[in-house]
């Protein structure tokens, strides 16, 4: 369980006021104002029953008329208050909300992608959400509960001491009792909502991959398997809700009976009082409203408590996220990448996932303006050297050296300025083909001639044709209404329409028929005569003009050269493209 104390959160909350403080406070001000004015009531009411046990025909009603329109003012303050304390401050509220939600996701783009990898994609937005809703909820319980409750345990006090001191102890008593036993069971209720949230988030998570990838579980009939896990998760969930529900409603129990006890025997003190002629009978009748204040007040404190702690849970797990390091994005003391570098050494390079060894010892030059082919079978280590390339990990020994300066120095903004990549399964988004395309180059959004190039280059003008609004035909979450070589040409025009000195390709064209595949391998070429490029290939064909070919085997460069050299050695290179052939 994190670790996140009161004082935590009380601080974050603060960090995030900062740019609505003025607005927060005069909501606060407003509100308080309407609640000392709300006090007024019950003294009128207690005056009013004095009054009238000592009226007498004739007297001066003048005493009374005041009263009551003391009592009218005081209505008006107070429904004033709320509305436009209310109106501020949920503004404020929601703000809150948004800040933080856009403060973890900020945080979360520059996470590594190992972090990424380790944690599942819905449990990752169910914990922003709960977190943005929890800030939510406490700005609320603030406007709606907390100042209110504040000046009705203070104010209230404060009055009845001008009455008697003992009934004054007995109350101060009974608070103190209250908020230890609170405080206790609160501690343990607590301790069952931190488990019902993390319960939750991984039922939500696996919901939430299931519809990610709703047309695998229907074509793979995996419905049922997944439906058991869900409803498997659903179960341990409710487990851990019924502990919650006890503990919170044992709470609510105890401290209910405590706040009854208490009040029937400060309501005994009283008449005894008022029986020995102490007291008038208006303080009875002031002592039961603003008792009953109390209770609300401590009814409401003992509901806002349990929110409090479902919030302060949920924005721990939040933070969680935001305590994660960052290393790889992290530009302190980093260079950019030098305009005018002449080459890319991989010196040694060896990278292990835990105790699985996965490169060793790779080591390989490209000049600025080569292209270089990277095949090997699957397993072999060609996606890893790719992550490495792509600054995706960097928890490797040796070293990949733009002239003299390594990766790890370069700031990886300024890197992938000048580099583009094209992954074996292009990711889309649920924006328009268009959109899809420029994502990468906002600075040439609007740039037609540009847009033209990418199109051409990659074969997409014919699927914009097909589409119902062309290049503005929004295509669906994660592309769902491309094919797979749909998307890897969509994949390409945005690679291209970066304009890169650096392009790396990763299977980039393994879900295209012969056909397609060889129409934009003549329009690659040609663009490849601006940019260095290293790609992976499947299909040998891809590499055939490259100027330098490796071929990894066990994590190994095991064969090097140009297609020409690779083919006559009839080496392992050779018995690829023979198998390839058949």
């Amino acid at each position: 369980m994190l670790k996140y104390s009161s004082w935590q959160l009380i601080k974050n909350i603060l960090d995030l006021l900062k740019p609505y403080r003025l607005r927060f406070w005069l909501a606060s001000l407003i509100r308080l104002l309407g609640d000392l004015a709300w006090l007024y009531p019950a003294f009128a009411f207690a005056s009013i029953i004095t009054f009238l046990t000592h009226y007498k025909p004739g007297d001066s009603l003048n005493y009374l008329w005041l009263i009551l329109g003391l009592w009218l003012a005081a209505g008006l303050v107070r429904s004033f208050s709320q509305f436009f304390s209310k109106y501020l401050g949920y503004r404020v509220a929601e703000k809150l909300a948004m800040d933080s939600n856009l403060k973890t996701v900020r945080h979360l783009f520059r996470l590594d992608m190992a972090w990424h990898e380790r944690e599942n994609s819905g449990n990752k937005i169910k914990r922003i959400q709960n977190a943005g809703d929890g800030f939510n909820k406490i700005l609320r319980l603030w406007f709606n509960s907390i100042i209110e409750v504040s000046v009705n345990l203070i104010a209230i006090n404060i009055i009845i001491s001008r009455f008697d001191q003992t009934v004054l102890i007995v109350l101060i008593i009974f608070l103190i009792t209250y908020f230890f036993i609170s405080a206790a069971m609160t501690r343990r209720a607590g301790a069952a909502s931190y488990r019902v949230n993390a319960q939750e988030e991984n039922v939500n998570g696996l919901l939430l991959e299931a519809i990610n990838n709703i047309r695998t579980v229907k074509v793979m009939s995996m419905a049922k398997i997944l439906l058991a896990a869900l409803i498997k998760g659903t179960d341990n969930l409710l487990e851990k809700l019924k502990i919650r529900i006890f503990w919170y409603q044992s709470r609510n129990a105890f401290l209910s009976f405590w706040t009854i006890a208490f009040r029937l025997g400060l309501t005994f003190i009283i008449i005894r009082g008022i029986l020995a002629g102490r007291y008038e009978i208006g303080f009875l009748i002031l002592f039961s409203s603003y008792f009953s204040e109390l209770r609300m007040s401590i009814d409401e404190l003992s509901t806002a408590s349990i929110d409090l702690a479902t919030s302060k849970i949920s924005i721990a797990r939040m933070q969680n996220i935001l305590n994660e390091p960052i290393i790889i994005d992290d530009e302190k003391g980093k260079l950019a990448l030098p305009p005018d570098w002449r080459k890319i050494t991989v010196k040694n390079l060896a990278f292990s996932y835990g105790e699985n060894k996965v490169l060793e010892d790779i080591s390989f030059t490209v000049r600025r303006g080569e292209k270089v082919g990277i095949v090997g079978l699957s397993g072999a280590g060609k996606s890893t050297l790719f992550k490495l390339l792509l600054k995706e990990r960097e928890e490797f020994s040796g070293d990949i050296l733009f002239d003299s300066l390594s990766i790890k120095q370069i700031r990886k903004n300024d890197y992938f300025k000048q580099t583009s990549v094209v992954l074996q399964e292009t990711e889309v988004f649920s924006f328009s083909l268009k959109d899809n395309i420029t994502i990468t180059n906002d600075q040439e959004k609007s740039n037609q001639k540009l847009l033209k190039q990418a199109l051409a280059t990659a074969h997409i003008a014919d699927l914009a044709d097909k589409l119902p609004r062309g290049l503005d035909t929004l295509i669906g979450e994660k592309g769902i209404k491309l094919s797979g070589g749909e998307k890897q040409r969509l994949g390409i025009a945005r690679a291209i329409f970066k304009q890169p000195q650096i392009l790396l390709l990763d299977e980039a064209t393994s879900h295209l028929d012969l056909e397609s595949e060889e129409k934009i391998r003549d329009s690659l070429h040609k663009f490849f005569k601006n940019v260095t490029a290293i790609i992976i290939a499947h299909r040998l064909t891809t590499i055939k003009e490259m100027n330098k070919i490796l071929v990894i085997e066990n994590g190994r460069i095991v064969e090097a050269g140009n297609f020409a050299e690779l083919h006559s050695s009839r080496g392992k290179f050779y018995e690829l493209w023979e198998k390839q052939k058949l």
